[in-house]
């Protein structure tokens, strides 16, 4: 039996336009897609969809008659796809993975709503950016994780604790002991001493960011996969949060060239935050060989596996959650526009690399 928590009231109420709830994410899909298309990639374990929306037309007579490794076997990355001459570069945004990073998924709806509208969730207009999205093929999966995001009673962090979003988000043992970020993944898939199950996990107590990649325990992992691979993408956008500062990470085992995108990108972006008025972590360069290096532990995840499925490039961004003294920082209206800083940053690399 799971332990019972009390739910907290947050010191600052959540607006209106902010969705991130299950419902929210399907009446949205469900009413509100007009010019997309929506479809089901996967059903999670505990029976909740997990869908797509897509923008802009598929070229499938681009790809090639080789999966991605084997066509870098063969030295002839067209053999995969042949990416150079597309029409439209494709973007793919993935928020939800782990079910409590609620921002993410908020912004990819407003994403969705700038896409069908030119105006984000707050009714802002946005048109540079949506004449920006409509140059490529976008595709954008909301939720990744229903069943973890289900667990949480939370629409959004801002002003809560970061103890209370670690207890939903990683969980805790049956005395009650927090999981915590790096132990909830020495036990996995999560099951046995659990008291509260994380929303990290999915119902199977999976967390997909380290699924087996030589066989994947989530059907939801394996559709994802499946997706990037079938499509090839430019750059697929991989949302997540934390308790910190708007950050851009570097991913391991993949091409120095990539890292070196990766640093790039994120120059630019902080660059635009701080002219914005908003606080931002740091990337060195010395990030550069990460994964390579004989002395360092890292798993070969979601991220990583992005790429050697067939994404050329990939952005594993942290969002603030707005927890505790951040909560002064980064109310909702300031997280969502980090985010759209992030989706222009993400779009002007793309077509400038397209072009």
């Amino acid at each position: 039996m799971a332990l019972q928590h009390d739910v907290l009231t947050p010191l600052y109420p959540v607006p209106d336009w902010w969705q991130s709830s299950v419902e929210e994410v399907d009446q949205l899909l469900s009413k509100d897609v007009a010019l997309g298309e929506v479809r089901t990639i996967s059903v999670s374990p505990g029976g909740r969809s997990v869908r797509a929306v897509c923008y802009g037309d598929a070229e499938p007579k681009l790809r090639g008659l080789a999966n991605f490794n084997s066509a870098m076997g063969a030295g002839d990355p067209d053999a995969y796809f042949k990416r150079r001459e597309r029409k439209r570069p494709v973007l793919f945004v993935v928020a939800g993975v782990h079910g409590h990073e609620v921002e993410g998924v908020a912004s990819a709806l407003s994403l969705i709503q700038l896409m069908e509208t030119g105006k984000d969730a707050r009714g802002k207009e946005q048109q540079a950016l949506r004449k920006k999205m409509q140059q490529c093929r976008v595709i954008i999966i909301p939720l990744a994780n229903p069943d973890g995001r289900i667990r949480v009673p939370y629409r959004g962090w801002v002003g809560l604790t970061s103890e209370e979003m670690t207890l939903r988000g990683q969980g805790c043992r049956k005395n009650g002991e927090l999981y915590r970020w790096r132990g909830s993944k020495s036990v996995h898939p999560m099951v046995g001493n659990v008291g509260l199950l994380g929303a990290y996990f999915d119902d199977n107590g999976v967390n997909m960011m380290h699924d087996d990649w030589a066989n994947p325990m989530s059907e939801t992992t394996k559709a994802l996969l499946q997706l990037v691979a079938n499509e090839g993408p430019d750059c697929v956008l991989n949302l997540h949060s934390y308790a910190h500062y708007p950050a851009l990470l570097q991913s391991a085992y993949v091409p120095q060239a990539y890292q070196q995108r990766v640093y790039d990108v994120a120059q630019m972006l902080y660059a635009r935050l701080h002219q914005a008025g908003f606080r931002h972590a740091s990337l060195s360069s010395n990030a550069l060989r990460v994964g390579v290096e004989e002395d360092v532990h890292l798993g070969m995840n979601l991220q990583s596996m992005f790429f050697h499925v067939g994404a050329a490039f990939g952005l594993l961004f942290e969002s603030p959650h707005g927890v505790g003294e951040l909560a002064e920082q980064f109310d909702y209206d300031d997280i969502l526009e980090v985010h759209l800083h992030l989706f222009e940053a993400a779009v002007d690399d793309v077509l400038l690399r397209h072009n």
